[in-house]
C-alpha cells in the first residue's frame, strides 16, 4: 500500500534558523527562555504535528500547542494535545494527551506533539503554535523541531504556504 506521505502532509520549517542552530542550545540555555515556531494556518487541514528531535540534553523544555489569533499572534490559549516520547533506539518513553508537557533531560529523544484543528477551532482560531519554555538553565540541549499539517482538505500543491 502506497502512503503518499509527501502528497497527504504539508511540510513545514516551523523552527526559524536562528531559534535553532548548531552548538545553540534548543530552548534558549537560561531558565524562562522560549522557544515559538512559526505559526501555521489550519484553514486546509484537520490538524497539526509538531516533531522535536532532542539529540543532546542536560536542559528540560515545557511544551505547549497554542491556538492563536493570527499569524503574529496577540492572544494564545494553550489546547489539549497528543504526546509521544521516544526514546533511542525506538522505546516509547510516555504517551497521553495534555496542554502542557514537560521534555526528559536525557539524550536521543523523539516527541510527537499532534493537535486536532477542532481543539484551535474551539478557541475560535484557525492558527496554532509550538510554544515551548526552558524550564532548567543548561546551555548545551541539541536538537531540532519540524511540523506539518494533517488531513489536507486539498491536494498538497494546492494548498501553497500556511506561514506568513
Amino acid at each position: 500500500m502506497k502512503t503518499n506521505f509527501l502528497e497527504n502532509n504539508h511540510i513545514v520549517h516551523v523552527a526559524p534558523v536562528a531559534s535553532v542552530t548548531l552548538a545553540t542550545d534548543l530552548w534558549g540555555g537560561t531558565v524562562g527562555t522560549q522557544l515559538d515556531s512559526d505559526v501555521m494556518s489550519l484553514k486546509n487541514a484537520d490538524g497539526a504535528v509538531f516533531i522535536i528531535v532532542n539529540t543532546v540534553n542536560t536542559s528540560a523544555g515545557s511544551v505547549f500547542i497554542c491556538a492563536c489569533d493570527d499569524t503574529t499572534p496577540t492572544t494564545t490559549v494553550a489546547v489539549s494535545f497528543r504526546y509521544m516520547a521516544i526514546q533511542a533506539p525506538d522505546t516509547i518513553a510516555a504517551t497521553g494527551e495534555a496542554t502542557s508537557y514537560l521534555t526528559s533531560t536525557g539524550a536521543d529523544y523523539v516527541y510527537v506533539f499532534e493537535v486536532d484543528a477542532a481543539k484551535v477551532a474551539e478557541q475560535g482560531y484557525e492558527f496554532v503554535q509550538l510554544h515551548a519554555t526552558e524550564v532548567t538553565a543548561n546551555a548545551d540541549a541539541e536538537g531540532a523541531v519540524v511540523g506539518f499539517l494533517t488531513g489536507l482538505r486539498y491536494k498538497e500543491d494546492d494548498i501553497g504556504t500556511q506561514v506568513t
